[in-house]
């Protein structure tokens, strides 16, 4: 009996530290009167950041997209309060700086995006809208796996330590 406590203990103590990552893949869409398509991988964090009294800005470095109908690479920032929502330096889109409501929450360093469409304005290049959807893993995280061999190993131990009682006549 005394094994079978100390095997749950561990078993749930394995299952608390197994927590889901926060690493997440976002698929960005902007049309209107600039275009432009391409993802970001959280699981490495932003190329830069900084917090300042007039916001937060997060940055990523050549950044895979299609730009204006062109494949190619752009930097890509956003940021909160007085700072804009979104700047794209991508070729042939050239500069193009946005402001609208805040796209992320959570830390410069530590970004979660929110995910839905959102009215940007330039006062340079007019109004586009920005989709942000999250995209679908097709392989599990490490925390799915580990917390599925403990249910097998568990199984497995169960399954193992029950026996059935004989009986003599």
């Amino acid at each position: 009996m005394r094994k079978m406590i100390k095997f749950a203990a561990v078993v749930s103590m394995v299952s608390v530290t197994c927590g889901s990552a926060n690493a997440a893949t976002y698929l960005f869409s902007l049309s209107g009167s600039k275009n432009a398509s391409f993802s970001i991988d959280l699981g490495k964090g932003p190329d830069d950041s900084s917090s300042s009294f007039v916001g937060e800005r997060i940055g990523f470095t050549h950044v895979a997209g299609i730009y204006d109908g062109t494949k190619g690479f752009g930097d890509v920032s956003f940021g909160t309060f007085l700072l804009a929502s979104l700047n794209i330096n991508g070729t042939p889109l050239g500069f193009t700086q946005f402001a609208g409501p805040e796209l992320f929450t959570g830390t410069a360093s530590a970004p979660v995006f929110k995910l839905g469409t959102f009215k940007l304005t330039s006062i340079v290049s007019g109004n586009s809208t920005l989709t942000i959807s999250q995209a679908n893993s097709a392989v599990p995280e490490p925390a799915t796996w580990a917390l599925a061999l403990v249910g097998f190993g568990t199984l497995g131990a169960a399954l193992r330590l029950r026996r059935d009682k004989q009986v003599f006549a």
